[in-house]
C-alpha cells in the first residue's frame, strides 16, 4: 500500500507564520507558548514535523507555496519566490510548476 503524503489542514500562510515563530523562539518556554497557541490551529503533527526539521510548509503544502511564490514574482520579489520554489522541489522533485521555475 502506498503511503499517503501528510497534508495538514492549516493553510500555507499559517504554516509559514508558525515556522517563523519557531525559528525566532529563543527558549523552550517560548516554544511551549507557540505550541499552546498554534498547535490546535495547524495540527500537532505538522507542528512536530516543523519543530523537528522533518518537513517545511513548502513540503506540506506545495501547491499553496507555489501560488505564494507566483504572487511574490508578480510583486518583483524574484529571489524570495525562487527560494520557495527550491524548497518545494527539495521535497517534491516532480512538482510541475516548481520544477519548471527551478530547472
Amino acid at each position: 500500500m502506498a503511503k499517503k503524503a501528510y497534508a495538514p489542514v492549516a493553510s500555507y500562510s499559517d504554516l509559514k507564520r508558525v515556522e517563523g515563530e519557531i525559528n525566532k523562539a529563543g527558549t523552550v518556554d517560548k516554544i511551549r507558548e507557540i505550541v499552546y497557541k498554534d498547535g490546535p490551529k495547524i495540527g500537532y503533527k505538522a507542528f512536530c514535523y516543523m519543530l523537528g526539521g522533518r518537513m517545511t510548509p513548502e513540503g506540506m503544502k506545495p501547491d499553496e507555496a507555489c501560488t505564494a511564490a507566483a504572487i511574490l514574482e508578480q510583486e518583483g520579489n524574484d529571489e524570495e519566490a525562487m527560494d520557495i520554489y527550491k524548497k518545494v522541489v527539495d521535497v517534491h522533485p516532480d512538482h510541475p510548476l516548481a520544477k519548471s521555475k527551478v530547472g
